[in-house]
């Protein structure tokens, strides 16, 4: 599968599976990039907590957070808040898949623009080398302790989620996936708009398929069901 896909389909994502550092585990370190080109790593971050979320400009679950973790930046100040810029969630004609680091980068400054994010935003490789470790989700996020343990993880971020885990440091909490739908119409239908009408048409089209692939996951999991990633593991 190609990582930097031109159009959304359902197939660009498995729902049930979610690879990577789960809550308990040490975090797995890679390179990223700031929007002026400095290399980082996420080890430069150590004796900080860390919360990490992923995003794109076309993403609208990620854009329904900014505004409800600004409020937590300001109540938690001695925590560390980054946005790793990964793949555009639903490129088109207006805005597509990436060719290389610049132009990854350029979209990376618009997104943050665009919806005036005060958080750090670093980015990710052009083969996604650290989106793939963690999750591969379009919006997933971790929270990582002072010493490097991730403490929580989701698929999905949601702010009153990463408030309670701050809250109840350092308490590890395995609560890694949330029920979902997907984002409000008011938001969905603008964000992903900024890939183009042919990103619209795709997600309509594809939209069944997303909510049946949620379903399975949250039905597996009432029923007790093992989770693919650690049947395969």
């Amino acid at each position: 599968m190609d990582y930097n896909y031109q159009r959304f389909r359902i197939s660009n994502y498995d729902y049930e599976k979610f690879p990577g550092p789960k809550a308990g585990d040490k975090m797995l370190d890679f390179k990223l990039h700031t929007l002026e080109g400095r290399e980082v790593k996420l080890s430069d971050y150590a004796g900080r907590w860390l919360v990490v979320e992923t995003g794109s400009l076309t993403c609208p679950m990620y854009v329904k957070n900014i505004r409800p973790i600004d409020k937590l930046t300001a109540k938690y100040p001695d925590v560390a808040f980054v946005v790793v810029y990964v793949r555009e969630a639903h490129p088109g004609s207006r805005r597509g898949a990436h060719a290389d680091l610049q132009e990854k980068t350029a979209l990376a400054e618009e997104m943050k623009a665009e919806f005036k994010e005060n958080r750090e935003v670093l980015v990710d490789s052009v083969d996604g080398d650290m989106h793939k470790a963690y999750g591969s989700f379009p919006n997933m996020v971790y929270i990582i302790d002072p010493e490097g343990t991730v403490v929580y993880r989701c698929d999905w971020s949601f702010a009153k989620k990463i408030d309670a885990v701050l809250q109840n440091r350092p308490e590890i909490n395995d609560q890694e996936r949330v029920v979902i739908i997907t984002a409000a119409p008011w938001i969905m239908i603008p964000v992903t708009l900024k890939g183009g009408w042919d990103a619209l048409w795709d997600l309509v089209i594809e939209l069944p398929g997303v909510i049946i692939g949620h379903l399975k996951v949250d039905i597996a999991r009432f029923f007790g069901r093992t989770p693919k990633e650690e049947q395969d593991s």
